[in-house]
Formats: structure tokens, C-alpha cells, sequence
């Protein structure tokens, strides 16, 4: 867990959902603080829900409502791996990575390519499009020495 880039985003969310009119009860501060610890990478709201509940806060309905209130406000990123189950991880304009999803497993695992950021810049130059965001995410499953 990088611990700055919790710090960073729990203080813009709070910030955020004042600003927006949120109250902040105890079912919010705790999906809050629990993002900011946990998700910076993939979560499904499942797992949100189910590590919220082993700690005694939040109920379902609270939490999926919440997780689609952040993601409405730009605080979350939603990924769909392909298995009709919705991902979810803090939204940060400092903290960017791109995800595989493995065909076989289904396990998400995050990944950072200097070439691939390159190359994506240069075809937003080329095309004239000023860049405010991009997600990649590549499917497959890693080859074995039998592939």
C-alpha cells in the first residue's frame, strides 16, 4: 500500500463529497477509509462489502449505494474484467497503472509500461486529441512451456 497516495485521495474524496453535499455517517467514512487503504488496486463490492461486514460497518444496500455515489463523482474507477463482475479502485491522477485479466484464472493482475504510456500518447498527438485519461486492459493467460 503506498501510503501517500492514501493519504492523497482519502483527503481529496472528503473533500469531494462535502463539496457535492454528502453527509458523512459511519457507513460512508468506513468505505471511504477502507478504499483508501485497500483500493488501489481492483476491488469487487463483494469483497468491499465482505471485509466491511467482518468489521462490523456498513450494510450491503449502504455499500453498493456509496461505491456507485464515488464512482458518479470521479473517485473511483470501474473495470469489467469480462466476467460480469464490476472492479473497483481509487481514482488518481498520480496513480496509474493498467490491468491483466487472466482468461484461465480470472485473476486481475495491475502492470505499468513506460513504452505502452508512450505509445498511447503518441497516438492521442496524432489523432489531436488532448489526453485526460485511459484504461488498457489485456486479456489472455500466460504461456506455459507446453504453449
Amino acid at each position: 500500500m503506498d501510503a501517500e497516495l492514501r493519504d492523497r485521495w482519502l483527503d481529496h474524496a472528503q473533500q469531494q463529497m462535502t463539496e457535492a453535499g454528502r453527509r458523512s455517517g459511519a457507513a460512508r467514512t468506513a468505505v471511504l477509509t477502507l478504499l483508501a487503504n485497500e483500493g488501489q488496486c481492483l476491488l469487487t463490492a463483494q469483497e468491499i462489502t465482505d471485509r466491511l461486514r467482518r468489521a462490523g460497518a456498513g450494510s450491503t444496500a449502504s455499500v453498493y449505494r456509496i461505491i456507485d455515489d464515488l464512482h458518479q463523482l470521479g473517485l473511483l474507477h470501474r473495470f469489467d474484467g469480462g466476467d460480469g463482475v464490476a472492479r473497483y479502485e481509487i481514482a488518481d491522477p498520480e496513480h496509474h497503472h493498467h490491468h491483466l485479466v487472466d482468461d484461465r484464472s480470472g485473476r486481475v493482475e495491475p502492470f505499468t509500461d513506460e513504452r505502452l504510456e508512450r505509445a498511447i500518447h503518441d497516438v492521442a498527438d496524432r489523432l489531436g486529441v488532448e489526453l485526460t485519461g485511459h484504461d488498457v486492459i489485456l486479456r489472455g493467460h500466460r504461456r506455459s512451456a507446453a504453449d
